[in-house]
């Protein structure tokens, strides 16, 4: 998916005529995302649990997608 995203800014900036490079984030430093976002999104699922906040959880969920899918991306990285 990053891959992607910088191709596509890329041509972007070609037909812009701009020069804007995008980081390209090592397996580390997604593995590190990974993990940050798995724990602050279980932990906001377990508040919304407990304090009845719907919206707390829904973030939490948001985080525990997220660290999937940078799982996803990781693993994708390596191949």
């Amino acid at each position: 998916m990053v891959k992607e995203v910088n191709q596509v800014c890329g041509k972007l900036n070609k037909a812009l005529g701009i020069a804007v490079t995008l980081p390209n984030p090592s397996s580390k430093t997604l593995k590190t995302a990974m993990v940050c976002n798995l724990v602050v999104g279980a932990g906001l699922v377990a508040t919304g649990i407990i304090f009845s906040s719907k919206w707390c959880a829904a973030l939490g969920g948001i985080g525990v997608i997220s660290s999937v899918v940078l799982q996803k991306e990781n693993s994708n990285k390596r191949t």
